[in-house]
């Protein structure tokens, strides 16, 4: 039997709310719907203001390809026929249209701003006169999410429907990166391929159902639930369906499953027939969030960066690394190399940590030379895998199928 440790976020299943969804469902269906739950990804906004600072910084510090100086600027809702500087579009956030968003970016921003030098970061150019006059090289534009990411492509291109910025871009005097804290699977790849940033980087990649690992008929089971009791089937996997598992506590996103955030639902189990919502709209109850906060499902712990220590090399499939609070297998990272998935992201989504944690784990087997510069298996690392007989892990949910009949937590009797 699992118990939780003292202090550890609730699972949202376990909640009043959580209960009162659950209920929303037939009893062949409520097994599927706890695990839609209990796979939410519930981000406390100082763990989000901390790690996206500390990214940005790394960014502007680091990376080779962010020439200097750079002007940052917040992600925010542009029209599809906004151009930068004409007709009153100016990048300064004024308002709550992110829904608290823009404004924790902004004091982000200008956290970054006041520790770096100038020479790195340039302050507050909101005109196109102060970006000549200083020269800017780099556009930085930074948000706390991706979902389908449609708001960072609009942002993008109103900037460069401005001729004077389109101009600069064309001839390489300035380049345009995104930062985020983090980014579903469909709106990276839709950022990427769209070819409007130079430069994309991001914090934690994933955190939807795409990523959730869950076994095939796992995953469509979920798909066919959102579906089925969404009150408009066509949103059932969220905005441009991007099927996001990612909470902030200052705000619900709408990329989530519509069950998770609607009002409304076309055929809800309850005796009065009427829908129990979690999220209403993109909003938490009261209360909610503080149960909540900080809540991942359960999986390995995540390394950090700065826990990463002895490595252990024997030939024999033993391969370590040795790091506060556990160890990370790294013959686990040379199975998912294996398979071609060599970009820090997907290690990171394959093995469950962030994208910097991937990146180091990657530099780790480079510097022992089981792959080569290009992320490539060498004959040692092909040796450590045989002798390991190993296959890339598949992270599947805690839940699993029972043709038990599903009671919430809170409703058992003690043991």
């Amino acid at each position: 039997m699992h118990m939780r440790a003292v202090g550890e976020p609730t699972r949202p299943s376990e909640t009043h709310q959580g209960i009162e969804w659950l209920t929303n469902f037939a009893p062949t269906d409520t097994e599927t719907a706890a695990q839609l739950l209990d796979s939410l990804h519930i981000v406390s906004e100082t763990t989000f203001r901390q790690g996206l600072l500390e990214h940005l910084r790394a960014v502007l510090e680091g990376a080779a390809n962010t020439e200097k100086p750079a002007a940052l600027y917040g992600v925010r809702s542009c029209k599809p026929t906004d151009t930068m500087f004409i007709d009153n579009v100016s990048p300064l956030v004024s308002g709550g249209d992110g829904g608290g968003s823009e404004l924790i970016v902004q004091n982000i921003i200008r956290d970054v701003q006041r520790s770096l030098d100038t020479s790195v970061v340039t302050r507050n150019a909101v005109t196109i006169d102060l970006l000549r006059k200083r020269r800017v090289r780099s556009l930085v534009f930074v948000s706390d999410y991706a979902g389908s990411g449609e708001e960072s492509l609009r942002y993008a291109r109103a900037w460069l429907r401005n001729a004077t910025i389109r101009s600069w871009r064309s001839l390489g005097l300035v380049r345009l990166h995104l930062v985020l804290f983090a980014a579903a699977t469909t709106g990276l790849r839709r950022i990427r391929a769209s070819g409007l940033y130079d430069g994309v980087s991001v914090l934690h990649r994933g955190m939807d159902l795409a990523s959730a690992q869950w076994h095939k008929d796992q995953l469509r089971r979920v798909r066919k639930l959102c579906e089925d009791y969404a009150r408009r089937p066509e949103e059932g996997a969220g905005w441009s369906r991007s099927e996001g598992l990612l909470v902030f506590e200052h705000t619900v996103p709408n990329n989530l499953p519509s069950i998770l955030r609607q009002s409304k639902g076309p055929r809800s189990q309850r005796p009065d027939g009427k829908w129990a919502p979690f999220f209403e709209n993109r909003t938490a109850p009261p209360g909610l969030m503080r149960d909540l906060v900080g809540y991942r499902p359960e999986r390995n712990a995540e390394p950090g960066a700065r826990g990463l220590g002895r490595v252990q090399l024997t030939g024999s499939g033993t391969l370590h690394v040795r790091y506060r609070g556990g160890i990370r297998d790294l013959v686990e990272v040379l199975g998912h190399i294996a398979k071609g998935h060599r970009h820090p992201e997907q290690l990171a989504t394959d093995v469950s940590v962030s994208v910097p944690v991937a990146r180091n784990l990657a530099l780790q087997v480079q510097k022992l030379g089981l792959v080569d510069s290009q992320t490539r298996l060498t004959d040692a690392g092909w040796r450590e895998l045989r002798a390991a007989k190993a296959k890339p892990r598949v992270v599947v949910s805690r839940l699993r199928g029972s043709q038990e009949p599903y009671y919430p937590g809170t409703l058992r009797e003690s043991r």
